[in-house]
């Protein structure tokens, strides 16, 4: 790690005085009176500019992997709350048949078909439900039907995981 540097002023006891000098011909020059140094100040040089640029770029590396972690951080976050999609499956046909197998579409792709579909059943028409089936899961989404003989049946869909 690199050492900071602790930046001091340059003081002097009279900064801005002058002498005047006579030049002839009615003209005078101004000369400075160099006062005497209170505090030597921090030399300008490459050492100490290019150890500002050094910090600098440390600082913009460290919020470049922070800003990354915590992207990876939301997305576990998102992956665990998931994501919430409400489906209103219908059936035609009548029992034992069943046409209710519906696409639904992710609002989030996921990086993996290794997700979990929660299901809850939020009202339905008609005879029983049955069971719910979630098939072919890939990483934009997924199918969902129910065996039952119901006309319709509105569900509502939690997917955690796969990001």
């Amino acid at each position: 790690m690199i050492e900071p540097v602790n930046w001091q002023d340059h003081i002097v006891e009279h900064p801005d005085w002058y002498k005047e000098v006579d030049v002839g011909n009615g003209n005078v020059q101004h000369i400075k009176v160099p006062g005497t140094v209170k505090q030597q100040g921090t030399p300008l040089s490459a050492k100490n500019l290019n150890h500002q640029e050094s910090e600098a770029l440390e600082a913009l590396f460290m919020t470049r992997f922070l800003s990354d972690l915590l992207r990876k951080q939301a997305d576990a976050v998102n992956g665990l709350v998931g994501e919430q999609i409400t489906v209103t499956l219908t059936n035609t046909q009548s029992y034992p048949f069943n046409d209710s197998k519906k696409t639904v579409s992710l609002g989030t792709v996921r990086n993996t078909k290794n997700y979990t579909v929660l299901v809850e059943i939020l009202s339905k028409t008609g005879a029983g439900v049955g069971d719910i089936e979630i098939t072919d899961k890939l990483t934009n989404g997924f199918k969902i039907a129910y065996t039952g003989a119901a006309s319709s049946v509105t569900v509502n869909c939690i997917v955690q995981g796969g990001i």
